[in-house]
């Protein structure tokens, strides 16, 4: 409660950034909306079986039994049916004296008939299976429509799709344009925002030599670039421009369910630790649900399209589950979360009203409206890359003072003959030094205690000279992954110690995890087992903070070795 309460004083900036781009979408969904005009009344009937040359050519209004229904829901029909009509009377009034018509299908063939007039086809009729993907429609009429009976007629072996039209606009041919250009500028415009912040994004990750949040950038990359294909596919002006509406259709549906999987891992990076399970379990569904729609389609099912009433409230779920995480995270130690939450929430609504738009058939827009939540990812974006800057700027300063600051601690320390590394005379002084600067300047430094699995097992059957090889590569190994802020002593025998500043436990632990991993593979089977303790402050010892780590190294010879295990683990144990 207390952050609800303090969010809108610390966050006007980003208050009134959200209202604006509400004020936005909501003139652009009043520009753009067709919803049908009251004095319209419209009216459908279906054939039963396959459409014949009278259906087609020769069609008669009046002939069918019409009946009224709910546009732009798409009428009910019978189970089986491939064709209906849909129909509409149009008042003699001066706001209907325009003579184009502006319309869109998904997986329909489409005839127009101005009274009993065929003026427009698309598709072919000698197959079913042909007709894929969303076709836009630009009407031209010998006469204004006022007075007449314009019928639609559509053909479509999807009984999801059958009698759906997105939209159906009225007007003369300026004012049609007006509308179309003004869709095709928003599509437009988000897809140069999104490739913009690639551009920002890789410029940082090519310029910059920190891997601080090297991994979120990159997630964000995807996020962005599979973003970009989504509306691409989505977007009217591709498939105009370019032709080959199928496959815009199928690049529209692969991303839909590709998206969610760009996103979660850039939320991961991101929160507390403690959600992470629950994110990457959400991350598993989507999977599963990608890789059975996409095999139910390889085998001929449309399993892209049939699942979408199903995927749509997985989606809404998943996204849920994202936001209780960002929000429930402390946005003090981790900040990114306070902007992540604004994309999600804005996906979450600009997706539903899309749903409910497009797949639901509840309203007529000529827009997608998830392409503006492209612009809730600017904070977001921004907050990261100048976190980014900061982060460096204040590892270089620390890197420069810690340099001269453990030069000196460094200079009368004695090496080990074998390995090159400091030996247990200098762990002390070490240790004094580290404590003194965490002491005055707030620094977190932590240890790390290691040996070799089964030492002896390797000098008793490769000899003494192997063993010494092993204890070689292994310092070698090591002495590649750190650097000034760490201290690296052979404690005696196959133990080593590792001290280094700037670490909390959990960033001490991972990156012991990760030399681990890389001392497996240069010891070409040969494992280590580690355990790490922390400073706990000016009254913690030398001999308490080994004692610790000595601890958690037992963990891990009791876990099966080839571990890195904590003093927390040693405590809860």
């Amino acid at each position: 409660m207390n952050k609800i309460v303090s969010f809108p004083r610390g966050n006007w900036i980003t208050l009134l950034s959200v209202t604006l781009l509400t004020l936005i979408v909501a003139s652009a969904w009043h520009t753009l909306k067709t919803p049908l005009d009251p004095s319209i009344r419209a009216e459908y009937a279906y054939i039963e079986g396959e459409p014949d040359y009278k259906d087609v050519i020769g069609f008669r209004a009046d002939r069918y039994d019409w009946h009224p229904y709910d546009f732009p829901v798409p009428p009910k029909v019978p189970k089986g049916t491939t064709t209906v009509y849909i129909s509409f009377e149009i008042p003699v009034s001066a706001r209907f004296v325009g003579d184009h018509i502006l319309f869109t299908t998904s997986n329909q063939d489409a005839y127009v008939y101005a009274d009993n007039d065929l003026v427009y086809t698309h598709g072919d009729w000698s197959s079913l299976l042909d007709t894929r993907g969303r076709a836009f429609h630009y009407v031209h009429f010998d006469s204004n429509l006022a007075g007449k009976r314009l019928t639609i007629m559509l053909r479509s072996s999807d009984p999801n799709w059958l009698g759906s039209i997105g939209y159906l606009a009225f007007g003369n041919e300026g004012n049609l344009i007006r509308k179309l250009s003004t869709t095709d500028a928003i599509y437009i415009s988000s897809l140069s925002i999104a490739v913009t912040l690639i551009m920002l994004l890789l410029m940082g990750l090519m310029w910059r030599d920190s891997t601080h949040r090297r991994k979120t950038h990159l997630y964000l990359i995807t996020f962005l670039g599979v973003f970009i294909l989504w509306t691409a596919g989505t977007s009217s002006f591709f498939p105009r421009v370019f032709g080959l509406s199928h496959l815009w259709w199928e690049l529209h549906l692969i991303t839909l369910y590709i998206l969610p999987l760009s996103v979660i891992p850039v939320i991961r990076e991101i929160v507390s630790p403690r959600y992470i399970g629950r994110i990457q379990s959400t991350w598993r569904i989507f999977v599963l649900v990608f890789a059975v729609s996409t095999l139910t389609e390889i085998v001929g099912l449309s399993g892209y399209t049939n699942f979408l009433y199903i995927y749509y409230p997985v989606l809404l779920v998943g996204f849920l589950v994202l936001i209780h995480a960002v929000i429930r995270s402390s946005w003090k130690h981790h900040p990114a979360c306070r902007y992540a939450s604004l994309t999600l929430i804005s996906f979450v609504i600009f997706g539903g009203i899309d749903a409910y738009h497009w797949e639901y058939h509840q309203t007529a827009v000529m827009l997608a409206t998830t392409v503006f939540s492209v612009y809730t990812t600017l904070p977001f974006i921004f907050f990261l890359m100048r976190e980014q800057m900061l982060s460096d700027a204040k590892l270089a300063r620390e890197n420069t003072e810690l340099s001269q600051e453990l030069r000196e601690s460094q200079e009368e320390a004695v090496r080990d003959a074998l390995t090159g590394c400091y030996n247990r005379l200098q762990l002390q002084k070490s240790f004094d030094a580290f404590s003194a600067l965490a002491n005055e300047r707030g620094f977190k430094f932590s240890f790390a205690i290691f040996d070799v699995d089964h030492f002896k097992s390797v000098n008793d059957t490769k000899g003494h000279l192997e063993g010494d090889n092993v204890l070689k590569k292994i310092a070698r190994t090591v002495h590649d992954e750190i650097d000034r802020r760490h201290v690296f002593i052979r404690y005696g025998g196959d133990e080593f110690i590792l001290l280094a500043l700037h670490y909390d436990l959990e960033t001490m632990a991972a990156f012991c995890e990760e030399l681990r991993r890389k001392l497996e593979v240069a010891l070409a089977g040969v494992t280590m087992s580690f355990g790490v303790s922390t400073w706990h402050g000016d009254k913690d010892r030398l001999r308490a903070l080994i004692d610790r780590a000595d601890r958690a190294l037992y963990v891990s010879k009791e876990k099966g070795r080839n571990a890195v295990s904590t003093e927390n683990e040693e405590t809860d144990g």
